[in-house]
């Protein structure tokens, strides 16, 4: 299957974060008890790892299966206990996709984003591939049912804010008296039962739930009483082909682990990659690998075309596990006693891999459902007959796309008006240098945002976060500079303005201090608003301190807060308290709305795109300002006009003109040189 552009776009930006905040950072965590898990399930969150399946309409993505499964197989390439914490949500909300009402569909989305984690309650101590067992009971009482019993091997349950839960609402009937309800944690009588010590899939919690005498309505019941069945058979039908990616994932990471060693492991003379036996077991795996990764695409493109996909779903399943625990056997064999030890990853994938054989319906389930469906499919020593074509019919409208994907959050006019100053730089990990002068080769290289100004629209973005309002992005440079803009955006900024003017061309730091901060007055006129606080990072040219900062502070007469490391609204709403690095440690300042900030760097990295706001960013218009727009003054812009002289340089003479402030305890000897300095007019 060859995938979309946009299908495209969106693996690269979860590759990235698997890459980057997952593979590094995996086996460390479950070496200290998954501490700093809950870390980087956060960054998941925010990239909305957790709503792969919520419609657009109720605020997700509105990704298709196709692309909902390829990121499964991307994360379970990180990590399946990861993948299944995130994964998880979908698995509990396929019931509710598949047979709640629009009511209970907008209810439990809007519960499962803002608690975060969902769990489907349906395996039991007596009860696992045999729904039929389920002892847990729903008793009608008045408009509500009173649920009983205690589900055992709930993936997410400690944390899940909301669960699915399948019932008996007909002890004796078997299957045919079950019915689905949705659970929220906070109910009277729902407890966390005993949590799973397991030999895999350690970054996921698995524990009991218990209901006792739990109050639901009626209104929470899913489809029809005693229909409950026919819900979870559709459900894992879905899920099924997911799992089947998280064994792909797998299966792909033992690929890409064994093939790398067995280059570098010499035995011989020579890499054991060109022993024969290993390059067969290397060529087994990825055989299997992209086997397996066709049969889950293909399941779920059936799911996307409202087609059958029962048997495609039980294939997928079965081929993408069964390839991922054949490969870590194989990856770990290619290793030798280097993969059997902790100090290598093979040893926890080997570990994770075999639940995926297990839940959602062992492969041994599987098969018997290939085999039934294969059953129903060939009659009489050949192929069923195909049935004649239908009539066409108006195609029925998939809830997980229909609504467009939401553009940015307009802004009401309430809360902070943020601007954040940012400086394109010529990404260094593409400039390659002139072999004869020696000099870079900036042509054709794309610009990035400098690291000290994503700093500042991180610190902006979490203010924006704690008090609502709009981050607005501003930069000076040529037109390519829309790329980095669209990176800001894409981060979570509202709108950008890019100033572009041949005749701002050539203006070093002190005349673009001056062009920016024209440029924020003609926006602030415009809006009819000032920026309540316009940060920026120091410039990494230009020293320590920057000048961009202090210059714009200067220009429109705004308080200062320079070297900030945090940055937080103020109690009472009316200014900014920042975190400041000083020579003894850290000191704390608040000043009052608006003011200018100028971040050195945060303990927080800028954060990963959402699909929502990604997705925005591609059609977003950026802004575009001239000279006619920012009227500055020639002799102030430009080459020609730039304010700096350098005449001569040359190291001063030290003058021993100083005054020294002894004898005095820190508070005293502060306050004098206050005085001295106030004296002086340098304050």
């Amino acid at each position: 299957m060859i995938f979309d552009a946009e299908t495209r776009e969106i693996l690269a930006m979860v590759r990235d974060f698997v890459d980057k905040e997952m593979i590094p950072k995996v086996g460390e965590i479950e070496k200290n008890d998954n501490e700093g898990l809950d870390e980087l399930l956060d960054k998941a969150v925010g990239m909305g790892l957790n709503a792969l399946c919520v419609p657009a309409e109720f605020g997700g993505p509105g990704l298709t299966n196709v692309q909902t499964f390829a990121i499964a197989e991307e994360v379970a390439r990180g990590d399946i206990g990861v993948g299944t914490t995130l994964i998880g949500n979908c698995l509990a909300s396929y019931p509710v996709l598949l047979s709640g009402t629009k009511e209970q569909q907008a209810y439990w989305f809007k519960t499962m984003l803002e608690k975060k984690w969902a769990a489907f309650c349906l395996t039991e101590p007596d009860a696992g591939s045999d729904a039929g067992g389920v002892r847990t009971t729903a008793v009608e009482d008045g408009d509500d049912y009173i649920l009983n019993g205690t589900k055992c091997f709930i993936s997410n349950g400690p944390i899940a804010g909301i669960y699915t839960v399948l019932a008996s609402t007909r002890p004796k009937a078997g299957v045919l008296g079950l019915t689905a309800f949705m659970v929220e944690r906070d109910r009277p009588g729902v407890s966390i039962g005993k949590e799973e010590d397991k030999m895999g899939m350690r970054l996921s919690v698995t524990s009991e739930v218990i209901f006792d005498n739990v109050r639901v309505p009626k209104s929470h019941m899913l489809g029809k009483k005693n229909r409950g069945f026919k819900i979870i058979l559709e459900t894992l039908d879905h899920s099924r082909a997911g799992v089947g990616a998280f064994g792909v994932g797998i299966a792909q990471r033992a690929c890409e682990i064994a093939t790398v060693y067995a280059k570098q492991r010499k035995q011989f003379g020579a890499p054991v990659a060109n022993l024969q036996a290993v390059e067969q077991m290397l060529a087994d795996m990825e055989i299997r690998t992209q086997t397996g990764r066709q049969m889950y695409l293909h399941a779920a493109e059936l799911m996307d075309a409202e087609l059958p996909f029962t048997l495609e779903a039980s294939i997928a399943k079965t081929a993408g596990t069964d390839a991922g625990m054949a490969n870590v056997v194989d990856g770990l064999q290619v290793m030798g006693g280097y993969g059997y030890m902790k100090d290598y990853p093979m040893e926890k994938i080997f570990r994770d891999a075999k639940i995926l054989q297990i839940y959602e319906g062992t492969n041994q389930v599987q098969r018997g459902v290939i085999a039934g469906q294969m059953k129903k499919k060939y009659v009489d020593g050949g192929a069923k007959p195909a049935p004649a074509a239908p009539k066409p019919k108006a195609k029925k409208e998939n809830p997980k796309t229909a609504a467009p994907a939401p553009a940015a959050k307009k802004w009401t006019g309430e809360g902070l008006n943020l601007l954040v100053c940012v400086k394109q730089v010529p990404d260094t990990n593409q400039i390659k240098i002139d072999p004869i002068k020696h000099t870079l080769i900036r042509e054709g290289v794309p610009a990035i945002v400098n690291t000290f100004d994503t700093y500042a629209l991180e610190t902006a973005l979490r203010l924006k976060d704690q008090t609502g309002g709009k981050v607005t992005v501003l930069t000076m440079g040529l037109p390519a500079a829309e790329a980095a803009l669209r990176e800001c955006l894409a981060a979570g900024a509202d709108e950008a303005y890019l100033i572009t003017d041949r005749a701002f061309g050539g203006s070093d730091t002190l005349a673009t201090s001056k062009i920016i901060s024209t440029a924020i007055k003609a926006l602030e006129e415009k809006n009819g608003r000032a920026f309540d606080c316009i940060l920026c990072g120091k410039q990494a040219i230009d020293g320590d301190t920057g000048q961009v900062g202090p210059e714009l502070s200067q220009h429109l007469d705004r308080a200062l807060l320079s070297y900030a490391v945090e940055a937080e609204l103020s109690e009472d709403g009316k200014g900014v308290k920042c975190k400041r690095e000083s020579d003894e440690g850290y000191d704390f300042y608040t000043a009052k709305l608006p003011c200018v900030i100028t971040m050195n760097k945060t303990p927080y990295e800028l954060r990963y795109p959402s699909f929502q706001t990604q997705r925005a960013a591609k059609s977003a218009e950026i802004h575009v300002l001239t000279s006619a727009e920012v009227q500055v003054a020639p002799e102030e812009r430009g080459l020609a006009g730039s304010p700096t002289k350098v005449q001569k340089t040359y190291t001063p003479v030290r003058e021993k003109n100083g005054q020294k402030i002894a004898g005095l305890t820190g508070s005293e000897a502060a306050k004098k040189l206050a005085e001295l300095m106030s004296a002086a007019k340098l304050l």
